[in-house]
């Protein structure tokens, strides 16, 4: 809560901040997510011959994931800039649980 604490034009008297204060997709720091199609999903999973279960998981109370309204089974397509790599290509599926994220 503290870093959006200092996004916050306002925040209630106990240092909560609401939801409309600010837009964290448009943030610099956050990378842009795209949620993808299902024809789109086939081909990157033909691509790395893979299947959902293998993808980098994402849980669903994320901040970002909020923001774009992803449900659980989207896959989100994260564009990074980098300074080194140039443009890098992420992807991740929104799950449910924390616990489906332990090793």
């Amino acid at each position: 809560m503290a870093f959006y604490g200092l996004l916050s034009r306002q925040s209630n008297l106990r240092g909560d901040v609401l939801d409309e204060d600010i837009n964290i997709l448009k943030h610099k720091l956050v990378p842009k997510h795209i949620i993808m199609k299902d024809e789109e999903i086939k081909e990157l999973l033909e691509k790395y011959k893979i299947n959902l279960s293998q993808l980098p998981k994402t849980i669903a109370t994320d901040p970002v994931v909020k923001a774009l309204n992803a449900k659980e089974g989207d896959v989100l397509k994260i564009i990074r800039k980098s300074y080194t790599a140039g443009i890098s290509e992420y992807y991740r599926i929104v799950v449910k649980k924390k616990s489906v994220m332990k090793k």
